[in-house]
């Protein structure tokens, strides 16, 4: 999998990676030989990944910290979820996802910006908008959340890209960005994720990492080796070990190397 921090750092690493290759084709004399074809290819598709396409009315709109950690949550409140089997000490798979979503919460940092995403009776809703003041709305909305409905996996997605991307225009592509999936089902027909996974992977500069927690499933088409995040979850506890790796996999970077164009406040 390509690791967070050759992902997230859009505006420097491509040109760091052309210029890596380019050094490995020198050989230890100092002369240069041919760089393969297929590495040439690699270097120029990098080199001209574009994300977010954005334009500047977009990037200037509003005061932001340019290097802000966005997390988009999506819950599963399909029909299974009102199920009991995983549910431990709960009396249905959802009092179980209350739980870990409120402990979750606590450990989420203060300053990021999070937003929540809710797929029930087959419809899916942005609930709570991208904000850092905003947990104790999540907390109400989860509550509220009634299960009922299939499982429309892509349509979720798409939508937690598309609230990443926008935001990601007004930090002018810096900070980190994550969705968080959790669910307990495979994807209902027509809702296969597959398509989104592939443009968000397939573009060299978008850093979006999508991190699953599959709750009391042995499958799921979010599960993808090499390209996803993936965590079983069969009790509780492993539903809240799960997202709590999610937060953990954020990648380590110096930030004062964004400080000049990062020491804005606000969203």
């Amino acid at each position: 999998m390509r690791s967070p921090l050759t992902r997230t750092r859009g505006r420097w690493w491509q040109a760091a990676l052309a210029a890596s290759l380019l050094l490995a084709a020198c050989d230890g004399d100092g002369e240069g030989s041919a760089v393969p074809v297929e590495t040439a290819d690699s270097v120029r598709a990098a080199s001209l990944a574009v994300w977010p396409e954005t334009t500047e009315a977009e990037a200037s709109a509003g005061t932001v910290t340019l290097t802000r950690t966005n997390i988009v949550a999506v819950l599963d409140m399909s029909g299974s979820m009102g199920e009991t089997g995983c549910s431990g000490s709960y009396a249905t798979r959802v009092g179980a996802a209350r739980a870990a979503m409120a402990a979750w919460l606590d450990s989420v940092p203060t300053e990021a910006n999070l937003s929540l995403i809710v797929f029930e009776n087959g419809i899916v809703s942005l609930r709570v908008p991208l904000g850092t003041a905003n947990r104790t709305d999540i907390i109400a909305v989860v509550d509220d959340a009634i299960p009922g409905g299939m499982t429309p996996l892509n349509d979720a997605v798409t939508l937690a890209r598309s609230v990443l991307e926008k935001q990601a225009a007004r930090q002018r592509g810096y900070g980190e960005y994550r969705i968080v999936v959790i669910t307990d089902g495979a994807h209902s027909e027509g809702q296969d994720p597959a398509g989104v996974i592939n443009e968000i992977f397939s573009n060299h500069a978008n850093p979006i990492e999508i991190h699953t927690i599959g709750f009391c499933i042995t499958g799921s088409a979010l599960n993808r080796p090499g390209v996803t995040y993936y965590q079983s979850a069969d009790n509780p506890e492993d539903l809240r070990a799960g997202l709590e790796s999610a937060l953990a996999e954020a990648d380590a970077f110096d930030i004062t190397q964004f400080a000049e164009d990062g020491d804005q406040e606000g969203q």
